[in-house]
């Protein structure tokens, strides 16, 4: 248990950060993320996600974090390398290498079309990437009366053999909330 504790630890906003250009719909049948709970919350299933988690920070600070690409490698659980290659106005190209227990120790690289609406809205969609079949998804700030609500919408299929598939969902449903905490704590930290 131990051992799978410290493997689960290792996780994502390198997929955080690969943002869509359009929001992607919460899973159907699913209740709207706790927005009063300081805790992540994740919703979804089989590749499609919502994470969430209220921050009490203002949302210029907020954003400040999201949008610090390069300085989020090492403070993620799985992003191990960003680097924006290219940035016109809003948009940006994204290179970043992921590595983490769902990616089974492995190295992804993949690069991301990234747009920004400032100061609310991130997406990310997938341009080119190793193992990957789609990503894309967007995080979104929405301030409220105790700070500001984080959300993480992502859509991932990655290319994981059947048998390992199942595994590969636990882990990366529990990078996800480690990559909630880390931005959690990237944003309160002085």
């Amino acid at each position: 248990m131990v051992a799978r504790r410290r493997l689960v630890c290792a996780g994502g906003l390198a997929l955080a950060l690969l943002l869509a250009p359009t929001p992607l719909p919460a899973p159907a049948g699913l209740p709207p993320p706790a927005a009063a709970n300081s805790q992540p919350v994740l919703r979804g299933a089989r590749g499609q996600y919502v994470a969430s988690v209220l921050v009490p920070v203002s949302l210029g600070r907020a954003w400040s974090v999201v949008t610090g690409y390069e300085a989020l490698a090492g403070q993620l659980p799985d992003i191990k390398e960003s680097r924006v290659v290219r940035r016109s106005g809003p948009r940006l190209e994204l290179a970043q290498t992921y590595q983490a227990p769902y990616t089974f120790g492995l190295k992804i690289r993949a690069l991301l079309d990234v747009v920004e609406a400032s100061p609310r809205q991130i997406s990310y969609s997938l341009i080119q990437g190793e193992r990957l079949r789609a990503l894309r998804g967007s995080w979104t700030l929405t301030p409220t009366a105790g700070g500001v609500l984080v959300t993480h919408r992502i859509q991932m299929d990655a290319e994981v053999p059947a048998i390992l598939r199942r595994s590969h969902e636990e882990l990366f449903e529990a990078n996800l909330r480690q990559t909630m905490l880390a931005v959690r704590r990237l944003m309160t930290a002085n």
